[in-house]
């Protein structure tokens, strides 16, 4: 799956991004009718009451700091399903977890504790609200750890880990952020797995000297729904493989419907 070019990244930068303050708006009113038209067919929200469809464009968005739009719920119960999990032994970290939708989702499967990221007290409040009461049957996890912090401040345990990305950064941010990644598996390697939804730039994770590519998948036609999965090299061994891939699109929206 390749990356955005580097050089329309650089075109599209200031008011021409598409988090910018021009272009960002006419894009923010594209991800509201997709989220509505999606929310309409899955009713994630009205199935379980929370509030996590809709597109959220701050007052003081930053450029590289996406603004928040969820991620469609069955691309998130495909992708955790095709994952070598072991019960309650990995942590699902989630940066830029928004209004916590896959933070939701992450609580159906067997993780040990699920982390939110957020830099935005608004959305972290909303996320707050929704893991009260996001209480289906099969849900696994009730370990929630929601954080209302910088992403590039955040320490890593020592436990496996699964990372979460919805693009919610710039190249520039992402780079740190995946270095921050490296330096805790090199020192102290273990079972990760990264998994990258709407790649912009997968070159930045494909130059990783410690992550491999191990998946990709997400229907052609929507790029938001598209993603890559790379793991650690002690982890790679298990890689999911891409007739996994293929099937989990069979994966139903949700375990609790």
């Amino acid at each position: 799956m390749a990356a955005l070019n580097p050089l329309l990244t650089k075109v599209f930068r200031g008011p021409l991004d598409l988090n910018g303050p021009i272009i960002g708006r006419i894009f923010y009113v594209f991800e509201y009718v997709r989220s509505y038209v999606e929310e309409r067919l899955e009713a994630f929200d009205a199935r379980f009451g929370t509030d996590t469809s809709a597109p959220t464009f701050e007052r003081n968005q930053q450029t590289d700091v996406h603004f928040y739009v969820p991620t469609t719920a069955s691309i998130i119960y495909s992708i955790l399903s095709i994952l070598p999990l072991k019960s309650e032994k990995f942590t699902f970290v989630d940066m830029g977890s928004g209004k916590g939708r896959a933070l939701l989702v992450a609580s159906e499967f067997p993780f040990q504790k699920i982390v939110g990221v957020e830099l935005s007290e608004n959305l972290h409040r909303i996320a707050e609200d929704n893991v009260k009461l996001y209480k289906p049957e099969s849900q696994q996890c009730a370990s929630f750890d929601l954080k209302c912090m910088d992403a590039l401040e955040y320490a890593y345990g020592d436990e496996p880990v699964v990372l979460y990305l919805f693009d919610p950064f710039g190249r520039e941010i992402l780079q740190e952020v995946v270095a921050n990644l490296e330096k805790s598996l090199k020192a102290k390697p273990r079972e990760a797995y990264v998994v990258y939804v709407y790649p912009q730039y997968d070159d930045v994770l494909e130059s990783s000297s410690v992550l491999r590519k191990v998946a990709e998948g997400g229907p052609k036609w929507q790029p938001w729904s598209q993603y890559v999965i790379y793991a650690a090299t002690t982890a790679a061994a298990e890689r999911p493989s891409h007739d996994d891939v293929r099937s989990a699109s069979a994966v139903p929206t949700s375990k609790a419907a």
